[in-house]
């Protein structure tokens, strides 16, 4: 099973310097479709599926997905999965069209199940469920969203695991599955292959949490940051501490120099500004960065270089020079030598 994506080619940018070096970057960046993403996720919708779980998968993986303001699934992609023509309307009644055919399961770091409402979990395509059970064979984690998680206890994929279930399903759950184990007091629950979330804003914890993994720190600082997570202390799914790039992060201050230097691909930024974007002392910014985040600013902004250098190296036509030059270094030796300390090899040998 194959699936080609397309994408349309970005507007040249036609203002400043930075916005030039973007468009440029766009361009180069467009033979790079085919290229594995960090982290990408096939998700099947149920009938009346919520459409908060389906955008709460996308949206975080959206920011992730890209630098600055851009939308590019580059980092991060993501396919709704169906038969030709084929279509699922939500519970508010909008309808979504699968974009993407059954692609092998092996091709995605996840599948994710988003169910729709009790009555209707038998009305899904015959061909979802087949592809669940090629999908667990193979291996694949499997997240069930909302009444996802019933669709994945019908198909036997929960036995001996731990479920999460919203509250207001519990009985439900228990009633239909009452060999299976679940919890109604977690945001989401890992267990052998099998993610279970109940919905609703526990799903942006969910998916922070696994960008923060797959993508590093920075892509999910940004994912926190464009949702404005962090400003709404009463979600409970975010006072657990997966709200933020690093557990039990919510320092706001933080949060806005990271997004400065992941903005800027941690070129032309230096601790010193991130400490004035942060409103602190330099001092007090260096304690805090590297209390939150576990490494001084200083090398936060030198890995953030690195890895947009490490793109370079894999998807673009640069000379070496170009992308010392592009990263911010002053030569290529200087870039192969702090390349190989955080890679273990030089950049020639990624290309």
């Amino acid at each position: 099973m194959n699936f080609t994506e397309t994408h349309s080619s970005p507007a040249p940018a036609e203002a400043g310097y930075v916005e030039w070096l973007d468009g440029l970057w766009s361009q180069r960046l467009l033979a790079a479709r085919d290229r594995k993403p960090d982290l990408s996720i096939g998700i099947l919708l149920w009938p009346t599926f919520p459409m908060m779980s389906l955008t709460g998968i996308i949206e975080p993986l959206r920011h992730a997905a890209d630098f600055a303001d851009n939308s590019r699934p580059l980092h991060c992609r993501w396919s709704i999965m169906g038969g030709p023509g084929h279509a699922t309307v939500a519970s508010c009644g909008i309808r979504v069209h699968a974009d993407a055919p059954y692609i092998n399961p092996t091709d995605f770091d996840y599948i994710a199940v988003i169910g729709g409402l009790l009555p209707h979990l038998r009305a899904a395509s015959s061909q979802h469920r087949d592809y669940l059970r090629v999908a667990a064979a193979a291996s694949v984690p499997i997240v069930g969203a909302c009444t996802g998680v019933f669709v994945l206890a019908q198909e036997g994929l929960l036995e001996g695991r731990k479920a999460s279930v919203h509250p207001f399903h519990a009985e439900d759950f228990r009633i239909a599955f009452p060999r299976i184990a679940f919890s109604t007091r977690d945001d989401f629950l890992i267990d052998t292959g099998r993610i279970t979330v109940p919905g609703g804003v526990s799903i942006l914890s969910l998916m922070t949490e696994l960008i923060r993994q797959h993508c590093g720190p920075d892509r999910a600082a940004k994912a926190v940051h464009q949702l404005s997570l962090t400003e709404h202390k009463s979600m409970s799914a975010f006072d657990h501490g997966r709200a933020s790039v690093f557990r039990h992060v919510d320092d706001t201050r933080i949060q806005r120099a990271v997004v400065l230097i992941e903005s800027r691909k941690g070129r032309d930024v230096s601790p010193e500004q991130a400490a004035r974007a942060a409103s602190l002392s330099p001092r007090q910014f260096a304690r805090l960065f590297r209390q939150h985040i576990g490494v001084s600013p200083k090398r936060f902004i030198l890995e953030t270089r690195l890895r947009y250098a490490r793109f370079l190296v894999e998807n673009s036509p640069m000379s070496m020079t170009e992308i010392a030059f592009e990263t911010g270094f002053s030569d290529s030796a200087h870039l192969a030598t702090a390349f190989k300390q955080k890679y273990g090899q030089p950049p020639t040998a990624f290309r």
